[in-house]
């Protein structure tokens, strides 16, 4: 669950570009790797018209863009270098666009950036319920049940019944100094109503460190929903649910009702093949595609992580209109490792994870 929001950070389409930034496998420092995701910002064309909203403008912006990046798994702060989710990105056909960009061989469009295609919406879909999974998947919820309200109207359910509840789950599986900074947070926020009637008038109330509070943690969430699809823009401060939403709503809700460990496998059996057309694949396509995908892993995380090369390899055949899933292409490896075990190696690292430390079946 993420804890900590700025309103400003509400455009998914920027953590595309940190993780560009971040292909080349160069370790960045926080402020660094926002020094240079601003000026990759300035240097691209833009074709906005003055229509776009949260568009990156500042130094403060892009700092709090890379805290983002790093909440939603597309930056690792430990490490300096990609997230889980930043490393399947960049792993996509369509991330060569921006890749172009950044390497300056070529000037990307502002709307390649903001602009999330289907397999990029499954993508930030996952990490939003498996980074904000207390928050997002009720969020959604509420948004399908609700249809069209207001940005002051989700504020306050959000803050008021959503966040309580979505704290009392975190708590239940945090560590024991998280949960008592979660503790402590509850215990303001199930005072949050009570507080706000208190207010004498509008102007006090908007005025108030709550409200900068919901504000902060509110409005980001649902411009994520807008650019993953699931909500419009009515008109200034209002929102319904989009056409694809309705369409995607017995799937989402079938992923939803899944505990936090099972979204993954969920949203490529059931988003995936409502999201797009696909096909089933062969094992040569299977194989050809591990093997693309492992090499563009190592260039970017020198140690490729058995797991992130499955989900990595799911996404790079899903948009390639192929079915699969994380669980199908760990078979697939391990159908490789055992047709071709002087080309497919792997293994445990000190953290008990597997790690892939060859894989090349070009030759086979």
């Amino acid at each position: 669950m993420i804890f900590e929001l700025h309103g400003d950070a509400c455009r998914l389409g920027y953590l595309k570009l940190v993780a560009c930034i971040l292909e080349d496998g160069a370790a960045r420092s926080p402020d660094y790797l926002a020094s240079l995701l601003l000026e990759t910002c300035r240097c691209l064309e833009d074709d906005s018209a003055g229509k776009m909203l949260g568009l990156l403008r500042s130094d403060v912006n892009a700092r709090n863009y890379v805290k983002l990046a790093a909440e939603l798994g597309f930056y690792d702060r430990r490490t300096g270098r990609l997230g889980e989710f930043g490393a399947v990105y960049v792993c996509l056909n369509s991330s060569n666009v921006l890749k172009q960009h950044v390497a300056g061989e070529s000037t990307a469009k502002l709307s390649a950036v903001l602009g999330l295609n289907a397999v990029e919406k499954l993508l930030f879909i996952q990490s939003l319920l498996t980074k904000d999974f207390y928050m997002m998947g009720r969020i959604i919820r509420w948004a399908l049940k609700t249809r069209v309200f207001s940005r002051q109207q989700a504020m306050e359910t959000i803050m008021e019944e959503i966040y309580p509840e979505a704290l009392k789950q975190a708590m239940k599986h945090a560590s024991e100094k998280m949960r008592q900074a979660i503790s402590s947070e509850l215990q303001e926020a199930i005072k949050f109503r009570e507080a706000r009637l208190a207010y004498r008038s509008k102007t006090e109330w908007v005025r108030s460190r709550q409200y900068a509070k919901y504000r902060h943690a509110v409005p980001p969430r649902l411009e994520w929903l807008v650019d993953i699809g699931l909500l419009e823009r009515m008109q200034r401060g209002k929102y319904s649910t989009s056409a694809d939403a309705v369409k995607l709503s017995r799937d989402l809700e079938v992923v939803l009702e899944k505990p936090r460990d099972k979204i993954n496998q969920a949203l490529f059996n059931y988003l995936a093949p409502s999201m797009l057309s696909l096909k089933h694949p062969t094992h040569n396509l299977e194989a050809h595609a591990m093997t693309e995908v492992y090499r563009m892993l190592y260039r970017a995380l020198g140690k490729v992580r058995l797991d992130i090369l499955c989900l990595a390899s799911a996404y790079r055949l899903v948009e390639n209109g192929l079915r699969s899933t994380p669980s199908s292409t760990a078979q697939a490896f391990s159908y490789l490792s055992l047709l071709y075990p002087d080309r497919v190696f792997a293994t445990y690292s000190e953290d008990g994870s597997t790690d892939v430390t060859l894989l090349d079946t070009s030759l086979a």
